[in-house]
């Protein structure tokens, strides 16, 4: 969907490693950071920045960062996750159990057949769901109670924290984990916080698993090492993100152990292998109205330590028009034309590894020399 009087723009930014990012402007955004490769990379860009002005403002302040990585064991018949309807559902049928239960206390009459169907719809939704769902539990027991209240009150105390998570489908099925970045006040070493935060978390994060029919490794099952900004920290691996997607369909970089969503994507569009396409169905359904990044809040904000007063949504994110370096208009013509061919990744990709003045010789050679071309630069 375009501006019909505008058309589109394609904009190119130099980033300061010597590569180039491309993108378009003047096109309807969804916003989705786990289903659609032009959001996902915009997204990442900006949350890569949030992170390292959040890094900086830990090192002004002689603190200390430590990437944590928690994982848990999965087969290939685990299922990913409830999907949005379903998590809506649940909660509300949780909701709905905490006012049968207080009604049954105070004596008040209620409805004892809808409140037993109800119990077995919440129990039915309960077990089927997945690793994704599992997870987010368990990191919520993590950060929670008396042990976790001890926990942010060593070294200077608990700064705040920061919590990814990934997803990649392999042979064993989905891999759901999270990257948490821990921000202490004094400036400690990772083997004495691994030595006490780290296995008091790592603890309660099998806990939690098991009460859920799920464990993880000891041996592998978690990870704790000291970060700092550009060195393998949170920043780092959004940077990283953002690449892997806008070079996800020339099929670059896939991880070892697994697919992330986008070379899905790429694998069920170019092959249109059922249990492919099947995997994606799965994999769109789970992820819909999940957060990627999340926040610790309150007196432990990171973002206001950074002086991030604006929480930008992964919408708003998506739908801001960002600065760049040079712009190329593309009237509709044009752009209907590209649309037609398919020839929008491989003009993104043109845009950002050939010299920009010939990207205009490029597209109207494909387009029949529709409408006019306007290049500008930024000043």
């Amino acid at each position: 969907m375009l501006d019909q009087d505008a058309g589109v723009t394609l904009a190119v930014t130099n980033n300061a490693d010597g590569t180039r990012t491309a993108g378009f402007s003047g096109l309807a955004t969804c916003g989705s950071v786990w289903c659609c490769p032009q959001c996902a990379a915009k997204i990442a860009t900006r949350r890569a920045d949030e992170l390292a002005r959040v890094m900086r403002a830990v090192e002004e302040r002689g603190g200390s960062a430590f990437l944590l990585t928690l994982t848990m064991r999965h087969a290939r018949g685990d299922r990913l996750g409830l999907t949005g309807d379903e998590r809506r559902r649940l909660s509300r049928l949780r909701e709905k159990a905490a006012e049968y239960a207080t009604a049954n206390e105070l004596g008040w009459d209620f409805d004892e057949r809808q409140a037993e169907a109800d119990a077995i719809e919440e129990q039915t939704l309960r077990e089927r769901r997945g690793c994704w769902d599992v997870l987010s539990d368990a990191w919520a027991r993590v950060t929670s109670g008396a042990a976790w209240k001890a926990d942010q009150e060593l070294f200077g105390g608990l700064l705040g924290w920061a919590r990814v998570v990934e997803v990649t489908d392999g042979g064993n099925g989905w891999h759901v984990h999270i990257h948490a970045l821990l921000c202490f006040s004094d400036n400690v070493s990772a083997d004495v916080v691994s030595a006490s935060v780290g296995a008091r978390v790592f603890a309660r994060w099998s806990n939690a698993l098991a009460r859920a029919g799920f464990d993880a490794s000891e041996e592998h099952g978690w990870d704790l090492r000291k970060v700092q900004l550009g060195d393998g920290d949170l920043a780092d691996y959004f940077t990283k993100i953002a690449h892997e997607v806008t070079g996800s369909h020339r099929k670059e970089g896939r991880r070892k152990g697994g697919r992330t969503p986008m070379q899905l994507l790429v694998d069920a569009i170019e092959t249109y292998e059922e249990s492919t396409l099947a995997r994606w169905w799965e994999w769109e359904t789970a992820s819909e109205n999940r957060r990627q990044l999340t926040w610790s809040t309150g007196a432990r904000d990171l973002r206001k330590l950074a002086g991030l007063v604006k929480d930008m949504t992964d919408e708003e994110i998506a739908s801001e028009d960002l600065p760049a370096d040079e712009h190329l208009a593309l009237p509709a013509d044009n752009w209907r034309s590209i649309v037609a061919g398919r020839w929008e990744a491989e003009l993104l990709s043109k845009a950002e590894n050939a010299p920009f003045h010939s990207i205009r010789n490029w597209i109207l050679e494909r387009t029949a020399g529709r409408g006019p071309l306007n290049k500008h630069r930024e000043e």
